[in-house]
């Protein structure tokens, strides 16, 4: 009998695709899940959208993977969830959940009796990322940032593993590539358990931006197709930038950011990059670079908060 693949309660045979609400263990929303069983034996990926609810592009390039992907075109197993953190979409909540205000990018592998996020962490990591081979995990500028298209793959122990994911983030065709770990994150528990994972952003500001979605699936597609897990030629990417490390500056205080630099700028250490400021315009905190190299993303909402992020520059 031919082997039925299961996950979080929604089952598919080899040839078929099927999709629906799904509800995990512990956690009160159902998100959305589809499945894409290929005849052929083969790896499983897993594509994650929404981890952050207002990156619009990144889950419209989740939305159109889970309508063109057809088990006929692949080999092995493709699930895609567009909208992971679903309370976070519907709430159009930046960077948190908005019941216990954590980010559920810096809470992977999770608790299973920790609070909301962690506990959808846990069971993403338990049900979703345990089985995968690969994970792609889509993201872009949240409501309050702008950016510049990137892909990171996080740096482990196995130089082998390594290399695979580099290989993988190159197929996407992103100009900047980065090696770097950010704790708590999808890809970087996926790494860490042995699987070829990356994140990859564009898209920015809560703008639907179809260029940018268009983007996220032609270098998905193209990176499935460099793995085998689809048919046809791998379009080869050049011109790429490899950038080794990844530095975020904060606000020290609450207040407003007035920022000098734009994304994909080029700095200089020491150079002002903007002020903080209180409500009444006097400065708090002037800002300053700590490395020579690109600004990949720029939080430009007025309003910033004591200790969130006010830019990165990848070097």
């Amino acid at each position: 009998m031919a082997e039925v693949w299961e996950m979080a309660g929604l089952k598919a045979a080899p040839g078929e695709k099927v999709q629906g609400m799904v509800k995990l263990t512990g956690v009160e929303q159902e998100i959305p899940l589809v499945l894409i069983h290929g005849r052929e034996k083969g790896p499983q990926t897993m594509i994650f959208g929404g981890v952050h609810g207002c990156e619009y592009s990144s889950i419209d390039a989740a939305i159109q993977l889970a309508q063109v992907l057809k088990p006929q075109d692949v080999r092995g197993r493709v699930a895609v969830i567009p909208v992971v953190n679903i309370e976070a979409y519907a709430a159009r909540s930046i960077y948190v959940h908005p019941v216990d205000k954590k980010n559920l990018n810096r809470n992977f592998p999770g608790k299973a009796t920790g609070t909301e996020t962690e506990r959808l962490a846990y069971q993403l990591t338990q049900q979703v990322l345990r089985d995968c081979d690969y994970l792609i995990d889509l993201h872009g500028g949240d409501m309050n940032e702008s950016l510049v298209p990137f892909i990171l793959y996080y740096t482990t122990a196995d130089l082998g593993l390594n290399e695979r994911a580099q290989l993988f983030a190159k197929a996407f065709g992103i100009h900047y590539i980065v090696s770097s770990g950010t704790v708590g994150s999808a890809y970087a528990a996926a790494a860490s358990s042995g699987k070829v994972a990356v994140l990859a952003e564009a898209g920015q500001q809560g703008i639907l931006d179809p260029a940018m979605a268009s983007l996220l699936v032609s270098g998905s597609l193209n990176a499935l197709r460099s793995v085998g897990v689809l048919p046809g030629a791998v379009i080869e990417q050049t011109g790429l930038i490899e950038l080794k490390d990844f530095i975020w500056t904060r606000s020290n205080y609450f207040g407003t950011w007035y920022p000098l630099i734009s994304v994909g700028d080029e700095v200089k250490p020491g150079q002002k990059t903007g002020e903080v400021r209180d409500l009444m315009g006097n400065v708090l905190q002037e800002v300053f670079t700590e490395l020579a190299g690109t600004v990949l993303f720029c939080v430009t909402s007025l309003a910033i908060n004591s200790g969130e992020p006010l830019f990165a520059v990848g070097r």
